[in-house]
């Protein structure tokens, strides 16, 4: 048996259980809403998971698609279709990975490793980049370059390989998402800057230094991008242990961080906190100048930076938690800076450790390195190519 829908969040979720026992291990933990348990071929049954209590189970829907196959589609939430697979293992049913039911599908490697990827796509726009790949987008690539190569033409192969490398990053987040960290001294915005992108209440605000001590982590997307945004601890000089132990994880997810929302109260300005929270930063940077609602100026000043940082050509983005402003602007930056060059339909784009693994292989064999080749053009190539 394997689950055929996305782990992600949804409405419905689809069950399959295969085998010459499938159809007694769904009458274990199934009962219809009328009549018997009898179940013909290409039949849709309403009804509900048994419970051993007086009390009416989970609604169900069951149809037998063939001999030995049989679709359980019931709530989307997690737990729903968890508690069911796990009845029909306790019945001595064994479940598999999804991709085990698609094995009698005669598809390339590429495209069956798209195919696995799409149950799990959260996004519309993620799941369109799986699809084309799924349909031959890289496979297609791959054997283009292999074919320029062949020829000869090691400059244009060498170009492909490198316009495939760039978009390796973007492929690696098709699933897992783009991990984004607030950071900044306390009371500078960061809950009420979470709250405000999320769109509800997940942090806890007030005025008192201190109040957030445990990393808070959501799911969300960005035009269409799975984001994972983290806030922790304001960073200071903690008060007790448990504080400093928040606050040196909040340093370790900054460290970690895709991209790092720096928080700057646009009253105050720059602090040393913030030098060093930058110190930590490995990935993309945005300064974000908050509760500007409370100052005169539209666009605050750093204030204070020292000299040895250059932030001359920093992305700067200016918020009010207050009335929202600078929301749209501030998602928008965040997507240039982790995808500074969109994805058009039908690009082939890698998505496997292994494919990124392939292409940097690729890029350093000397056939893909036209520089260290000698001879009278790209039809000639040195013993050492």
């Amino acid at each position: 048996m394997s689950r055929l829908t996305s782990s992600a969040l949804s409405a419905i979720a689809v069950l399959e259980i295969r085998g010459p026992r499938a159809l007694d291990f769904v009458k274990q933990c199934w009962r219809p809403n009328q009549g018997d348990d009898g179940l013909q071929i290409d039949a849709i049954r309403y009804g509900f998971t048994r419970s051993d209590s007086k009390a009416q189970g989970e609604s169900i829907v069951v149809c037998r698609t063939g001999d030995y196959r049989v679709e359980i589609h019931c709530h989307g939430g997690r737990l729903a279709s968890e508690s069911i697979l796990q009845s029909l293992v306790s019945f001595g049913a064994i479940e598999q990975p999804a991709k085990l039911s698609f094995s009698a599908d005669h598809c390339d490697t590429i495209a069956m490793e798209a195919r696995e990827d799409l149950l799990l796509a959260a996004t519309q726009r993620t799941t369109a980049i799986l699809l084309d790949q799924f349909r031959g987008a890289l496979r297609r690539e791959f054997e283009n370059i292999q074919s320029m190569w062949t020829s000869g033409n090691i400059e244009e192969a060498t170009r492909r390989l490198e316009r495939l490398n760039s978009r390796s990053q973007v492929g690696s987040h098709l699933i897992d998402p783009w991990r984004v960290v607030l950071a900044g001294p306390p009371n500078s915005g960061k809950s009420s800057l979470l709250n405000l992108l999320l769109g509800y209440s997940r942090a806890i605000v007030h005025d008192q230094a201190g109040t957030t001590r445990d990393l808070l982590a959501e799911r969300s997307s960005f035009d269409g991008w799975p984001i994972e945004l983290v806030d922790g601890a304001g960073i200071r000089t903690a008060s007790d242990a448990i504080e400093s132990a928040g606050i040196e994880s909040s340093l370790h997810r900054i460290s970690t961080a895709d991209c790092t929302l720096l928080t700057i109260d646009g009253s105050i300005g720059w602090t040393e906190t913030h030098t060093r929270i930058l110190d930590h930063c490995t990935g993309k940077v945005v300064f974000v100048f908050t509760k500007c609602d409370l100052t005169s100026e539209a666009q605050p000043e750093l204030g204070n930076v020292p000299k040895s940082i250059a932030v001359s050509n920093q992305e700067r983005v200016y918020t009010s938690s207050v009335t929202g402003s600078g929301l749209n602007e501030l998602m928008n930056t965040v997507v240039s800076v982790l995808i500074p060059s969109p994805i058009n339909a039908g690009e082939a784009v890698p998505f496997r450790q292994r494919h990124r693994e392939f292409i940097a292989k690729s890029l350093q064999q000397c056939e893909f390195r036209p520089d260290r080749c000698s001879g009278g053009g790209d039809n000639h190539r040195s013993e050492h190519c």
